[in-house]
């Protein structure tokens, strides 16, 4: 068995989509909105049975592993080693096609994390960072959760044991882990007598680390370092802990943002799980549309310093650019949520719960700050609040904080609204594409243009699906009566169950035997009846069957009278009586059959 047939072998197609979209049941399959083009109507398809996935609206389709390249934006190699940490299988190296830059430095930074873990855990100079996590309350289990790490104070500790695992100079220095040496060559550790916390992506790989100094007085460097951007960490995309929280942000719908690693673990370790990490910095786009794969709704709980509003007050705006519901977290008491925990843990749960519309947080700010009795303060703290209600797409919201202002500071509801009126500008509002998408809509001569072929594949879609009804379709309708391309389909169709026997191959592997190039088809289709069909009962779908099946027939009958209608005005200039005459006595028959249909 190859890595990738024992990866599928592990992993349920189901289960992997449904973490990046809301799959919904149809029939014996699974739909949702299609997130890789624009739609009200769900068109896409995913099938536990076959393990494929497919979208009718841009013909998009494959295996999990399509579905992750497509989705995450990456090549192969990645999208392998992004399912293999999901099945639980360890890659090997032999095959070139499995590595590329970017593997390379997932490797080095796994292998450095380990490495870290393993000194914080064993090394006798690492009791000086175990002293400092067991001050902040931090036990072995989410020492180990986090694999959290210790650097010696050392200046090639990490590098030389890289060099011994077969990393080169330049793999160590791309990933951000060593730094060149000024006036001479060579190379030197970037993390030194600091205690690690590796920074992982959505999928657990390690992609960069953050350290603490250990003795601040001493190192200059500062408090906290951070890997500098590479291939693999770019700090905007990256979220702390997200990796740990996702099941539980999809499970209690809401996802709480703090400012630093310590909150994140502390949380956690309180039994508070849907808490990840802006690491120091506001919320980026990038972040969100993350995020949003698991709620619409976030709480922020930013530190209780200028800081920590001003971070508050950037990721408010970036969230609700995307639609996001907010809400802010007023930290009781300590500085972060990393004190409050470990002063009281209820505190901060029932902070959590308490959380406040962003909007009720911010007319609280703004009307601390603002004395409303005094003119100028009044048109001050209303030019705030305006500003905010303009990003409020929802216009039932932004007239319940309209209405609400106009209370406040007693100014007509009217005159505040022209107001905001006067300070909108419009947007220019952008159309996001998914670049790697190729439909094959002008291809396959035309086969999704044309309605006949549309019939044709809701038909056969439905012979698929509901095989009781083939014998109905195969005496009511003739292979040629379907648009070609799908009548050799039809064909193998009708001759395997037709002589189908008890202990007859899979249609699956008939066609396959068969030599046919259809298999693939095949299995669109019966998605194709799932999307369409799975709420109709069983007179309903033969109602439909028979419907198509009628109207493939007439649409023929057309066609036929079309060309021959060809024919007579041909052979009237040939003046040949005898052929215009059997031609027009076919026309009349075929006229005859359509009357049939009206």
């Amino acid at each position: 068995m190859s890595q990738t047939e024992e990866i599928k072998s592990k992993l349920d197609i189901i289960d992997i989509i449904s973490e990046y979209i809301n799959l919904k049941p149809a029939g014996s399959n699974f739909k949702a909105l299609c997130p890789f083009h624009n739609e009200k109507s769900p068109s896409f398809m995913v099938s536990r049975e076959k393990q494929i996935w497919h979208c009718f609206g841009c013909s998009a389709g494959g295996d999990i592993f399509s579905f992750v390249q497509e989705y995450e934006g990456v090549e192969f190699p990645e999208a392998l080693r992004i399912l293999a940490n999901k099945a639980g299988v360890t890659l090997t190296k032999t095959n070139p096609q499995l590595h590329n830059q970017k593997t390379s430095l997932y490797d080095v930074c796994q292998t450095a994390a380990n490495f870290f873990h393993q000194l914080l855990l064993k090394h006798p100079k690492a009791q000086k960072a175990l002293d400092y996590l067991k001050s902040r309350g931090v036990n072995q289990e989410f020492v180990k959760n986090f694999q959290l790490g210790y650097s010696p104070d050392a200046w090639d500790v990490l590098y030389k044991y890289l060099k011994e695992k077969k990393f080169d100079d330049q793999q160590i220095f791309l990933a951000g882990l060593t730094v060149k040496k000024d006036r001479e060559y060579g190379y030197y550790d970037r993390f030194r007598n600091r205690l690690i916390f590796p920074i992982r992506d959505l999928h657990k790989n390690v992609v960069g680390f953050t350290a603490r100094a250990l003795d601040e007085e001493r190192d200059k460097m500062g408090k906290y370092i951070n890997t500098p951007q590479t291939l693999i960490y770019n700090k905007s995309q990256v979220i702390y802990g997200l990796d740990l929280a996702k099941a539980d942000i999809k499970k209690e719908n809401l996802t709480v943002m703090v400012e630093g690693q310590m909150d994140v673990i502390a949380s956690h370790q309180a039994g508070v799980k849907n808490v990840v990490a802006t690491s120091g910095s506001a919320l980026t786009n990038e972040q969100v549309g993350f995020l949003k794969r698991y709620s619409n709704n976030i709480a922020l709980a930013f530190d209780a310093d200028l800081a920590g509003e001003a971070a508050a007050k950037r990721g408010i705006d970036v969230a609700l650019t995307q639609g996001m519901n907010i809400k802010v977290i007023t930290i009781p008491h300590g500085k972060d949520p990393d004190e409050c925990i470990g002063e009281n843990v209820d505190d901060w749960k029932q902070a959590i719960k308490n959380s406040s519309r962003y909007l009720d947080y911010y007319f609280k700010k703004v009307f601390e700050a603002f004395d409303v009795t005094n003119p100028e303060s009044k048109t001050k703290a209303a030019k705030y609040i305006l500003r905010e209600l303009a990003k409020v797409q929802d216009k039932v919201e932004q007239t319940h904080y309209l209405q609400l202002l106009s209370e406040k500071i007693n100014v007509s509801e009217t005159i505040l609204r022209e107001t905001l009126n006067k300070s909108t500008k419009p947007q220019n509002i952008k159309t996001l594409k998914h670049e790697n998408i190729k439909t094959s809509q002008t291809n396959n001569k035309g086969r999704f243009q044309d309605r006949n072929s549309l019939l044709s594949q809701r038909l056969l879609s439905l012979m698929l699906k509901y095989p009781e009804h083939i014998n109905y379709v195969s005496d009511h309708l003739e292979p040629q009566m379907l648009v070609e391309g799908w009548n050799d389909l039809y064909k193998n169709i009708i001759i395997y169950y037709t002589n189908k026997t008890e202990n007859q191959q899979d249609f699956s592997y008939f066609l396959a035997k068969a030599g046919s190039n259809l298999v693939d088809e095949a299995d669109r289709l019966v998605l194709l009846a799932d999307k369409d069909y799975s709420s109709f009962d069983g007179s309903q779908i033969k109602k439909e069957i028979v419907a198509i099946a009628g109207q493939l027939k007439k649409n023929n009958i057309l066609k036929q009278l079309k060309e021959l209608e060809t024919r007579i005005k041909e052979m009237e200039k040939t003046a040949d009586q005898s052929a215009i005459g059997s031609l027009t006595e076919e026309f009349d028959l075929l006229t005859q059959q359509l009357k049939s249909f009206a």
